[in-house]
């Protein structure tokens, strides 16, 4: 047999030989990898349902009202502050409920530019008389469609379209309606929240106004951070305890055959084919564990309840899959240096 194949056959003859102990590893690999992907899906979905509004919003700098925090939310700008700014666009929110009947739904309203950029799209992109707007695709759940209409503040809205992609804010969905709506709904008590412009710039702005970031108003969203926070961290432990998991069985399983590769470095087997003979093993069980934890995965989204936020992209599936793939090999390190420090003499006596 050729050498350049000879680590394969190796590989390959012993998981056949111990089907149950490579199962077993396969079996927790899966676990792992369908925990680390559950954990990321409900943290990117309870992202989306959160701040989805921000995060789609091609508005790169915004000015807002100064203070400690930039709650966009609790920002009150006049209407002299958005004419003391130029270049921007101003944008309304309001946290409201809405009347449909006897039901009552929390939104997020926004308000502006129907021609500029910060307008989501929508199909057809249709304009927006008084009182009508684009809404969060998750209004759908709650029986809302196109040419629906809903109460608020005494005034009959009604659903023109709804957007492209999710536009949540502080776990509610979003609506958006004209600049034009917004100035005859508050009248005398009219107030913006921010000034946005679409790339970062710097702007001279009066004392009582701040510029922020875009990351600056996620990070300020109510609960994004420390949701964001725990999950993040939750999948970071995960990852590091998978890694000693996989370094213990690894190198128990290495041990175990110490003898072995003793006899096999005695009649001069090389310590490379050795080596590879386990990354080959190390990588064949991880990459099955991977993928049955991804199937695991799949048929758990097909149960889970449709009012939990969960979110799975092929992104951070490949993103998560390489990252336990890679903690995998790291924790095989153990396992090689026992392979290469092994002496054949001692091995070969230690057998009974």
């Amino acid at each position: 047999m050729k050498g350049k194949v000879i680590f394969l056959f190796l590989a390959w003859k012993e998981m056949r030989y111990a089907k149950m102990k490579f199962l077993l590893i396969i079996s927790i690999i899966t676990l792992i990898t369908s925990l680390v992907l559950s954990i990321s899906g409900l943290a990117n979905g309870l992202s989306v349902d959160n701040a989805s509004a921000i995060k789609n919003m091609p508005a790169d700098t915004y000015v807002v009202e100064a203070g400690d925090t930039h709650q966009l939310e609790r920002s009150q700008l006049t209407e002299q502050d958005i004419s003391s700014i130029k270049g921007g666009s101003p944008l309304g929110l309001k946290m409201v409920e809405i009347n449909r009947g006897d039901k009552t739904v929390n939104v997020s309203l926004f308000a502006a530019d129907p021609n500029s950029a910060f307008m989501p799209m929508t199909a057809g992109n249709p304009k927006l008389a008084p009182y009508e707007v684009l809404a969060d695709p998750g209004l759908k759940d709650e029986g809302l469609e196109i040419g629906d209409s809903f109460t608020y503040d005494d005034k009959k809205w009604m659903i023109k379209g709804f957007t492209e992609k999710r536009f949540s804010y502080g776990h509610t969905p979003a609506i958006f309606t004209s600049l034009d709506t917004w100035e005859d709904l508050f009248g005398d008590s009219l107030t913006y929240q921010a000034i946005l412009f679409k790339n970062e710039r710097t702007i001279d702005t009066p004392s009582e106004m701040d510029i922020a970031s875009k990351e600056d108003i996620l990070s300020n969203v109510p609960g994004y951070s420390a949701e964001q926070g725990s999950l993040n961290m939750m999948v970071i432990f995960l990852l590091i305890i998978s890694a000693i998991v996989l370094a213990t069985f690894f190198y128990v399983m290495t041990l175990q055959k110490l003898h072995q590769y003793g006899v096999l470095k005695a009649i001069g087997t090389k310590v490379s084919i050795l080596l590879r003979a386990l990354f080959a093993q190390i990588s064949t069980l991880t990459i099955a564990g991977i993928v049955a934890g991804n199937v695991v995965t799949y048929v758990l989204t097909l149960v889970i309840p449709a009012g939990v936020p969960f979110e799975l992209s092929i992104t951070m599936i490949l993103f998560n899959s390489a990252l336990i793939l890679l903690m995998a090999w790291i924790g095989s390190l153990l396992s090689f240096r026992s392979i290469v420090t092994v002496d054949p003499l001692q091995a070969i006596g230690s057998v009974k």
